[in-house]
C-alpha cells in the first residue's frame, strides 16, 4: 500500500491528504506514506517561520517608510502604514502563542527583513536607507 500511497502523492494531492488522515486517524500506519507525511509536516513548520519573516519585511518596510518619507505622501500613507505596523505585530503575536519556538528566531530573521524591507523602500520611494536595521525587538 506505501508505493501505491507514494503514487497518488504525485497524482492527486488532495485525495492523498485525506487517504493517509483516513488511514491515520485509526493507526494504520503501514498503509500511510510515511516519507511524504514527514515531508509534509516540516513544510508546514517552514511555512510558519517563512509567515513570520513575512510579516517583520513588512512591519521594517513601513517603518522605513514613515521615518524617511515625508510630505505628501507621507501624509496621504502615514495611516495606512501605521495600520499595517500594527495588524502585522497583532498577526506575529498570534503566530507565536502559538508556535513558542519561533520566538528565539525573531532576531535572527531581522538582518534579512530588514534587508528585503529597505531594498522595497529605496525602490519605492528612491529614499536612502541605513545599511543595518535601526530598530532592535521592536
Amino acid at each position: 500500500m506505501g508505493s501505491e500511497m507514494q503514487n497518488l502523492y504525485d497524482q492527486d494531492f488532495y485525495c492523498w491528504a485525506l487517504e493517509t488522515a483516513s488511514a491515520l486517524r485509526p493507526g494504520r500506519i503501514g498503509e500511510v506514506d510515511l516519507y511524504h507525511v514527514a515531508e509534509e509536516i516540516e513544510g508546514m513548520a517552514n511555512r510558519d517561520l517563512r509567515v513570520l519573516k513575512s510579516r517583520l519585511e513588512r512591519i521594517l518596510e513601513h517603518k522605513l517608510k514613515l521615518q524617511f518619507i515625508s510630505g505628501p505622501v507621507r501624509e496621504r500613507n502615514e495611516a495606512t502604514w501605521t495600520g499595517s505596523i500594527s495588524r502585522q505585530q497583532s498577526a506575529i503575536e498570534d503566530l507565536l502563542a502559538q508556535s513558542p519556538s519561533l520566538r528565539p528566531r525573531v532576531q535572527e530573521l531581522i538582518p534579512g527583513a530588514y534587508e528585503h524591507a529597505a531594498r522595497t523602500a529605496t525602490r519605492s520611494f528612491r529614499v536612502a536607507t541605513p545599511a543595518e536595521c535601526p530598530w532592535g525587538k521592536d
